[in-house]
């Protein structure tokens, strides 16, 4: 599984840019990142990588996504990705 190595956010949308070489996105439309569409962009700026860059977890908002093969998934509080 490819680490998360930089994560860029637009007025529209997230990239995680991940240590393969590849990037993946989500719109804050999209149901993994709703919790960042109502975000200011301070908010959004105010993110942590953790669980070894696999997990970009947005603390003020309380959303955690990751990335699982071609996907965006949000996290649950026990880290469960959300179906």
């Amino acid at each position: 599984m490819a680490n998360i190595n930089r994560v860029e956010l637009t007025a529209t949308a997230v990239y995680f840019h991940l240590s393969d070489g590849t990037f993946r996105h989500c719109l804050y439309t999209q149901a993994c990142a709703t919790f960042l569409y109502a975000a200011t962009p301070r908010q959004r700026e105010n993110y942590v990588l953790e669980q070894r860059d696999s997990v970009v977890n947005w603390p003020d908002l309380g959303g955690s996504l990751t990335v699982q093969g071609a996907e965006v998934k949000r996290l649950v509080a026990e880290m469960e990705p959300v179906a």
